[in-house]
This record gives structure tokens, sequence and C-alpha cells, in this order.
């Protein structure tokens, strides 16, 4: 009787190696008393089925990750602060979708692409420093400057731009500023200094969020700073308002400061 089904070897992974595969048969026929026979063809073929083991434990998933901190890692020439800003403004994407909250899960594997331009500095800071020496006519050209209390480094950056010869970048205490800075600094130094108001007004002028919004506090504040730094032997030139808001959108000065002769006898 002639077979009615051909069953065709199916692919597998085996532990065994098998050097003579088998064609299987399936016969039927068709009598009233159904008959099921099975016969089995050797072949020979140059086909060969090997062992398949993975080693180890199979490992899980890796979780997502914040989709700022993926590209902090990715694009490690940027600060926190322009990462965040261009994600806010819809400048950052992941596998081709905008994606505009810095806090969302992103996969190790996705594609993460940033359109937007270059920054002329590291951080937002050299932005500042480069209004007050445009404003307050500071020359740094050839100097050697001291950037005290730098984080990533904007001020330093901006410096080296602006043709300083060598900059020197600390980090320093609450309240060590200037004692320190006056033991390293010369005969007709210079010294620059942002004012945070947030950090210098008493706790009832500063308002929701940490931010101080009353134009009379940033006016006592820039007063007490003044006169602080002149009390040190130093002579204010001016001072101006940062183009730039501070992280949480609070208003920061610059003042321009020079040391005096009186000082400078003593």
């Amino acid at each position: 009787m002639a077979p009615q089904l051909l069953k065709l070897p199916t692919c597998s992974i085996s532990r065994i190696l098998h050097t003579t595969p088998s064609l299987s048969f399936l016969s039927l026929s068709k009598s009233p008393k159904l008959s099921v026979r099975w016969v089995n063809a050797q072949i020979h073929s140059p086909f060969r089925s090997y062992a398949v083991a993975s080693s180890g434990k199979l490992q899980p998933p890796k979780k997502k990750r914040r989709l700022d901190e993926i590209c902090l890692e990715r694009f490690q020439q940027y600060s926190r602060t322009f990462i965040q800003s261009w994600i806010l403004q819809g400048k950052v994407s992941v596998d081709g979708k905008v994606v505009n909250k810095a806090g969302t899960p992103v996969s190790e594997k996705a594609v993460v692409q940033i359109m937007a331009e270059i920054p002329k500095y590291v951080c937002r800071a050299g932005y500042k420093l480069e209004a007050a020496i445009e404003q307050l006519g500071i020359n740094v050209a050839g100097k050697v400057a001291l950037d005290s209390g730098l984080s990533t480094g904007g001020f330093t950056d901006c410096l080296l731009q602006y043709g300083a010869s060598f900059v020197y970048g600390v980090d320093v205490g609450y309240g060590q500023v200037m004692p320190a800075v006056i033991n390293v600094m010369k005969e007709e130094a210079s010294l620059v200094t942002l004012v945070k108001p947030q950090f210098e007004a008493r706790r009832s002028q500063v308002g929701s969020g940490g931010i101080v919004r009353d134009p009379m506090v940033h006016q006592e504040v820039l007063e007490k700073i003044i006169k602080g730094v002149e009390n040190f032997g130093f002579c204010s030139n001016g001072w101006i308002e940062s183009p730039l808001k501070g992280a949480e959108g609070n208003t920061e000065f610059l003042v321009y400061f020079s040391r005096t002769a009186e000082r400078n006898a003593n």
C-alpha cells in the first residue's frame, strides 16, 4: 500500500552526536481496520547535529536606568546641567523618539542621540564669568588664576579661553575662601566672586523652592558681600547680574574687586 503521509525530519538540538540520522515515514492503510506502521530508513548524510549547552547561570536582563544618567555616561564631555537642560528642551531622542523627562527609564541598549549646539564652555558657569569679563572690563590674558570652589570647571574653561596662562583649581569649605585666597594672591591682584543670595540670605528671606525673589534681599546680600570682601583689603570695581539664573531659578551676581594699596602696605 502506498504511504499517504510523509513526515520530514525536524531540526532539533541534541546532546548526542548522530552519525546515522534516519527518516521516519508514516504509513496508513485504507482498510476499515486502521493500522499504523512506522518504517525507519537509515540514510547517510553529511549533516550532523551537535549538542548546545550554556555555561553558567542565565543572566537576568539588566534594569533600565534614568535617561540623564545614561547620557552622562555616554557623553562625558558635557555636564549634568547641560544634559538635563537639553532633555527638557526636547533635544534628546531615544530610539528615534524625543524624550523630555530626565528620569525616564531607558534600556542600556537604546540608541540615544543629542541634537543640540555644542556648548562653548563645559558648564553654565563659564557663561557667567564671560559676562563679567566683557561687561566689567576684566583682563585675564597672560595671568595665573585661581578657581576657588570649582565644580565642573566652567570658570577655569572660560579663563583659559580668554588667555589665562595657567589656572589652579581647588575646592574649599564654607568660610574658608577669603583667608585661603588672600594668602596666595600677589599685589595688584584682582578678584571676581559669584554671589548666590540663596546661600547668603537669612532663612526667613528664602522663599519656596529655595528661591530668593525679593530684589531688596538681593541688594542686602550684595552690600553684605561687598563690605565683607572690602574688609580683607579689596575695593569693588562694580558688579553685574548674571545672565543665567542658578539651577533652581535664583538670580545671581558677579562682583569685581581689586586689592588696595593700603592692605598691601600692611
